[in-house]
């Protein structure tokens, strides 16, 4: 028996990973584009990888009956909002077709709790603030139609089959050693962690913007958090450390590394994105309440964690 990860050999998916094997969890793992050989050394006996494609139903028919009947389901995988864009047929089949293969999976294999890696791109322009899970979904990108598209789904199984079905609405995921090409987000990482390598660079976005992240570290622990909650009364939730201020954030950082050398390069894709966002703040009280999650890493620690890790090359 072992938790079902899709999506586990990217970003968050091998921190995920790493802390469920430290939880004395057995995995499997799924992804389309395979880990490096030192992830796999370090999985060995803990976790089995296999590589494939969310697309393939009988595949993840057979690995979700390789897995067992008992452990939850944990789905990451899917397409980043500029891939949506890109290819938004692709976007269907991936992020929603890919997300039905997993529900009939757990359905057909024991029933299995699953738990679905969402965004809060579901959410409209021009809300109140803070934005809370009930407000208005008018996704604005692919990437937030084919999730919003997904929880539905999900939830049409709690329905009509008793399917323990969960989900988290993520900010931003931001860490060291994020490599996600295209990201409007990746900023975020990136500040903290070229001034921690002596790195220049230049920033892709005003210094007035502001952003909504989740520390990947706080990402990885509302998941497990979800996964093993004895119940889930509303099911979805959003998840956020706080927001990104970069001016505040390169402030911080120069307290610390003096000679960071930061510049000002706006890019029209990347602030066509994150211009949408400056205003907004998550409120995660849901989840306080009902699954007992809160974030432990406001921006200043996320950074001065992001610094130590980029300096002793952990990621």
């Amino acid at each position: 028996m072992a938790v079902f990860v899709t999506g586990g050999g990217g970003f968050l998916g091998q921190t995920l990973v790493d802390n469920l094997i430290a939880l004395g969890h057995q995995v499997l793992v799924f992804d389309y584009n395979a880990p490096k050989e030192d992830v796999i050394a370090r999985w060995k006996g803990k976790a089995e990888f296999r590589q494939g494609d969310i697309r393939d139903a009988k595949l993840i028919d057979d690995l979700i009956a390789e897995s067992g009947t008992s452990d939850p389901i944990i789905h990451l995988a899917g397409i980043l909002t500029a891939g949506c864009d890109r290819d938004p047929q692709a976007a269907i089949a991936i992020n929603l077709g890919g997300t039905y293969n997993v529900l009939e999976g757990a359905l057909k294999h024991g029933k299995r709790r699953v738990i679905f890696a969402s965004t809060i791109g579901v959410y409209g322009r021009g809300l109140p603030q803070p934005i809370t899970e009930g407000m208005e979904k008018e996704p604005d990108g692919w990437y937030g139609v084919t999730k919003l598209m997904a929880e539905q789904v999900g939830l049409l199984y709690v329905r009509r089959h008793g399917l323990d079905f969960r989900a988290v609405r993520f900010a931003a995921v931001t860490g060291a050693g994020r490599v996600a090409v295209g990201s409007a987000s990746l900023f975020t990482s990136l500040i903290p962690e070229k001034a921690a390598k002596g790195e220049p660079y230049a920033i892709e976005v005003t210094s007035d913007t502001s952003y909504p992240v989740v520390y990947i570290k706080d990402a990885v622990s509302a998941l497990v958090k979800l996964a093993y909650a004895p119940e889930a009364k509303s099911r979805i939730y959003n998840i956020a450390s706080g927001n990104v201020v970069v001016d505040k954030m390169v402030d911080y950082i120069k307290k610390t590394i003096p000679d960071a050398k930061f510049s000002y390069a706006p890019v029209d894709d990347i602030m066509a994105v994150v211009s949408g966002y400056k205003e907004w703040t998550i409120g995660c009280g849901c989840a306080a309440k009902e699954i007992g999650w809160t974030p432990s890493y406001a921006v200043e620690k996320m950074v001065d964690d992001i610094i130590a890790q980029a300096r002793t090359n952990v990621g």
